[in-house]
């Protein structure tokens, strides 16, 4: 029983460490631009570039779209097709016609045992004269804020200046990211990319709590 009130406070501590970041709309040309590329290949964060012809990343499924590219029309992450030209048009991408209704990627814990800390994509393509909006949502499907920008240039050929990043960081999980376009049309995106990675503070506060607990165990053996 003496170990319940440190017990407690630990539970409370990591609690606390949940918060929520955003990041966003920031430019974003080549994988080495999103702010999580040291995470990329540790077996527990993906990146999805759509190059394989598939959304086959282990552990998300998407609403609605596609794959297109390569072509005319396609705007691809700019870095893709191996040269930085402004140009998107030899990669592949996530679309659909409907940028109003968009489309919703949904995470499942039953990759690595927990929902992502970390969910975001880079939006390449859609009307000028519209918003984008990014939504990120909790474990229990409750929104954690969203994310709004206005940077479309009008270029339907591949131009890639206009992409930009969107994300969520958050402890307690994200079960999925909706992103939508008010201008009609169609909306396009790339680089979905995902991933469990513990905040500096939660691990500070585990470090903590089993110190105080070892401790305490010492102290009661001496």
């Amino acid at each position: 029983m003496r170990f319940l009130p440190t017990l407690a406070l630990l539970a409370t501590i990591l609690v606390s460490a949940t918060a929520s970041s955003q990041i966003g709309p920031s430019s974003y040309l080549q994988a080495s631009d999103s702010p999580w590329s040291a995470f990329f290949g540790n077996g527990m964060f993906y990146l999805e570039d759509f190059e394989d012809r598939s959304l086959n990343t282990p552990g998300v499924t998407a609403s609605a779209g596609a794959v297109i590219g390569p072509g005319g029309l396609t705007d691809s992450v700019d870095g893709d097709d191996g040269v930085l030209d402004n140009l998107g048009g030899q990669g592949r991408s996530w679309f659909t016609t409907n940028a109003t209704n968009g489309f919703r990627f949904t995470f499942s814990s039953g990759t690595y045992g927990a929902l992502p800390t970390h969910a975001g994509l880079v939006w390449t393509d859609g009307q000028v004269n519209g918003t984008t909006r990014f939504e990120a949502f909790d474990a229990d499907g409750a929104s954690l804020g969203i994310l709004t920008g206005n940077h479309a240039d009008g270029n339907f050929s591949g131009g890639t200046l206009e992409d930009r990043f969107y994300g969520w960081i958050h402890n307690g999980g994200i079960s999925s990211i909706f992103i939508t376009h008010s201008g009609g049309g169609g909306l396009e995106v790339d680089h979905l990319q995902y991933g469990a990675v513990p905040e500096p503070a939660t691990m500070t506060a585990l470090g903590l709590g089993i110190a105080v607990l070892v401790g305490r165990r010492r102290r009661r053996m001496a």
